[in-house]
């Protein structure tokens, strides 16, 4: 099958890349696969998720783009309805939708992916998969839609990703022949809540590894983007200070960049950290990172998924998690493979860490439990849950 994904760029820093990276490495062995990048090919590391060289990748801002009048207009009516929500109805989405892509550009579109004669077009991220579902009628191709973060997320908070947007995921989405989320938990909203139903498939793991963590170092690890609202970074500072009041020799690992990289280390530093807490650079071998660290630590205020978390568990890492939508469902009464603490609470993380740092006997436990829960994960077993649907459809 020829298979393309629609995304903004497939080399940036970040989970949904690094899925779509390790995804499409797996079905290049079956399929011919593209990737249109909807912007200016970046400068920099162009292969940071180890891309298969015979994997198409096609950067196209073309194809979205309109007059600057256009564009500057648009934005502030977004701005507006962000705020106010004042289009966000049935009878708007018309207005809505043109508001995110213009009639010409869902033309382009289209005539753009006609003509590549591809048999399955996937959309990447929430917009994309809107944007699928506005053109469908004039594919010739079959349409999905990926999401890449909970329902919640997407659609119920008003700082990120679509908010007051519910109308044109009321309109569109229905319209995809099919709309993959990722935990069973998303699956039940969709369907409660806007009649929709979807394909739950998990993110895979993005390598294997046959050495596991010896759980005896004393460090702890978080990997993700430095950005503090979602990844709730500052929690986890917060709540490691208090780790060090009661023990003077574990240290905190952050491994990531991003935006909040300079509001993070002046946390540290306020806090008397810096000996403790050390932020390192992004790696194309986090697995070294894994092996290196004892207990691994996710505070996001809200995760989709969590492919840290599988990593982490791959590698033999217990893990502490806040407990929202994607660490539930990876972490499970019925595992036992690790701790899920409440959203937001600092002192419950604080105890989480210091359980597994005084319980030697707990950690190599759970480390046992979470390498089982892992094979859920492995790479073969979710792409054959993707060939399954391309099968399906085709």
């Amino acid at each position: 099958m020829k298979i393309c994904f629609v995304m903004t760029n497939i080399f940036s820093l970040g989970g949904v890349q690094r899925v779509v990276s390790v995804l499409s490495n797996e079905l290049i062995k079956e399929h011919e696969i593209d990737i249109l990048c909807i912007s200016e090919k970046p400068k920099g590391n162009n292969n940071l998720y180890n891309l298969n060289h015979k994997i198409n990748v096609e950067f196209n801002n073309s194809l979205n783009k309109t007059n600057i009048l256009s564009k500057i207009f648009r934005k502030i009516i977004k701005d507006v309805n962000r705020k106010t929500g004042i289009l966000n109805k049935e009878t708007h989405y018309k207005k809505l939708i043109n508001l995110y892509f213009p009639n010409k550009v869902r033309k382009k579109f289209a005539e753009y992916l006609n003509k590549k004669q591809y048999d399955v077009i996937i959309g990447v991220e929430g917009l994309y998969s809107i944007l699928l579902g506005s053109i469908k009628e004039s594919l010739n191709s079959k349409v999905l839609g990926w999401q890449h973060n909970s329902y919640n997320a997407y659609l119920k908070n008003p700082n990120r990703y679509y908010w007051n947007l519910d109308t044109l995921f009321n309109k569109y989405i229905y319209k995809l022949d099919k709309y993959v989320v990722l935990t069973n938990h998303d699956k039940i909203i969709y369907k409660n809540k806007k009649d929709i139903d979807c394909d739950v498939i998990y993110n895979p793991l993005s390598f294997e590894s046959n050495e596991k963590s010896t759980c005896s170092k004393k460090n702890i690890l978080f990997v993700g983007r430095l950005e503090e609202r979602q990844k709730g970074i500052d929690l986890l500072i917060q709540a490691f200070s208090k780790v060090c009041l009661k023990n003077k020799d574990w240290i905190l690992k952050i491994v990531g960049d991003g935006s909040d990289k300079e509001k993070l280390e002046q946390l540290i530093e306020g806090l008397k950290l810096t000996e403790r807490v050390k932020i390192k650079p992004p790696t194309n071998n986090i697995k070294e990172y894994y092996l290196d660290s004892s207990i691994f630590v996710s505070s996001s205020r809200w995760e989709g998924f969590g492919l840290v978390i599988t990593e982490a568990m791959e590698c033999g890492l217990p893990v502490v998690a806040f407990a929202n939508s994607g660490p539930r469902e990876i972490i499970t009464r019925n595992y036992e493979n690790g701790i899920l603490v409440p959203c937001e609470d600092v002192d419950s993380l604080a105890n989480a860490m210091l359980d597994l740092i005084n319980n030697e006997e707990k950690r190599n436990k759970i480390s046992k439990l979470a390498i089982e829960r892992a094979k859920d994960f492995s790479l073969s077993k979710i792409s054959e849950a993707w060939n399954d649907i391309f099968n399906a459809l085709i």
